[in-house]
């Protein structure tokens, strides 16, 4: 898939634009196939909630899964990105966001290039996530928020939030370790306004590392399932790596650019 001018002209004013139908409803549901065989799973990259036993997040799928390997190279998540940062691309990050009925917890406002500047030495903000809908997204089962055009103000130098867990931890969990504080996000929706990130399985979102956003508690009977994957421009890797390193499942290593899969060999249930 190529971008229209249209698109690439709402990520640049807006942070952020919807890729509709991006996946076949066979290959949503092979992916959620593999996302249920991972709850079986002992992995490193594998966060639970507070509760200590419903799962939160799965990180770095890619690495141990076939599916999601071969979903960072299908053509059209792979051609966009390389489209958006107007170069070859790698993985810095794979996840997915379980949003678990009842008792999946928030996600406070945050950025996510701060993360990937503080923690990992990106260099600069040329860093694209898209997000897939695994279920299908209403404004009741925990949807994202984004403030359109907030990605303009930069990355924010937000201090590590008092009650934020130590080391990694921090990075995944309710209680993130950078968070926007209130008083600018009332500003910046006053500018901006709200957009809600709701549709079908198979919807795709693409969003700036800079963009604000944040997601509510998914208190509804519904689960809220969503792959969220993170390229990166291969000129844009690490000048110097930080004296402790991330894990891989949080800080991609694999530095060679991506090259395009056909997406019908994971349109189909193994």
């Amino acid at each position: 898939m190529t971008l229209t001018p249209d698109q690439i002209a709402a990520y640049e004013r807006d942070g952020f634009f919807v890729q509709h139908q991006a996946l076949s409803q066979a290959a949503v549901e092979n992916l959620l196939a593999c996302t249920l065989d991972f709850e079986t799973h002992a992995h490193p990259g594998h966060v639970l909630e507070k509760d200590g036993k419903t799962y939160r997040a799965f990180h770095g799928c890619h690495l141990y899964d076939e599916t999601y390997s071969e979903l960072i190279r299908a053509p059209q998540f792979l051609t966009p990105a390389q489209q958006l940062l107007r170069d070859d691309v790698y993985i810095h990050q794979l996840k997915v966001n379980v949003k678990q009925a009842f008792s999946g917890e928030m996600w406070p406002w945050h950025q996510d290039y701060v993360y990937w500047r503080n923690e990992d030495n990106i260099p600069t903000a040329n860093i694209v996530s898209v997000m897939i809908f695994l279920d299908d997204i209403d404004e009741f089962n925990g949807p994202l928020f984004f403030i359109p055009g907030s990605h303009s103000i930069g990355c924010v130098d937000a201090p590590k939030a008092e009650d934020a867990p130590e080391g990694w931890e921090g990075n995944v969990s309710a209680s993130l370790t950078y968070q926007i504080d209130a008083p600018l996000v009332t500003k910046l929706v006053a500018k901006g306004g709200l957009f809600s990130a709701t549709g079908k399985k198979g919807t795709a979102v693409w969003f700036h590392g800079n963009l604000v956003h944040a997601s509510p508690p998914n208190i509804s009977p519904n689960n809220r399932r969503i792959a969220i994957l993170t390229y990166n421009a291969v000129s844009n890797t690490p000048i110097i790596q930080p004296e402790t390193l991330r894990p891989e499942f949080l800080n991609g290593r694999d530095y060679r650019p991506l090259a395009t899969l056909d997406i019908e060999q994971i349109a189909l249930p193994a």
